[in-house]
């Protein structure tokens, strides 16, 4: 639970400074894309932004009412949304030669990353729910 509450709750909306979107990727557009996303009763809404990272993460409080892992689901289900929205968006700023595969690569390691920090989430939430 340390390693969790070290984690800063979200990053400054401004990438890097730094010629591409990500390394070996594209100029830096004038205004990166974000992404949105929802879970399918939209209790869960979230943002990717423009580094291709989760950047928000919103849930209803109705959501709460339901085990971690139907939580877990229903933000997978946002996250993946807003990834593909992202990448949707991201398509049209790199036209060049090869710009699927950066982008689905890329997309592999956010959602890598996602997976990693949700069942993170599932643990400390199930700890908190076993303490009530």
């Amino acid at each position: 639970m340390d390693d969790f509450r070290k984690r800063p709750a979200r990053r400054d909306a401004t990438p890097a400074d730094s010629a591409s979107v990500w390394p070996g990727g594209p100029a830096a557009p004038d205004s990166p894309p974000t992404g949105r996303g929802a879970s399918d009763n939209g209790n869960v809404q979230v943002t990717i932004g423009t580094d291709g990272l989760v950047d928000t993460v919103k849930i209803d409080p109705r959501a709460l009412r339901q085990d971690a892992q139907a939580l877990g689901e229903l933000t997978r289900q946002a996250v993946r949304e807003a990834q593909q929205d992202w990448f949707g968006r991201l398509a049209e700023h790199d036209p060049a030669p090869g710009s699927e595969d950066r982008l689905r690569t890329k997309l592999e390691e956010i959602h890598a990353e996602y997976s990693h920090r949700m069942e993170e989430i599932n643990r400390v939430i199930a700890g908190l729910m076993r303490n009530r």
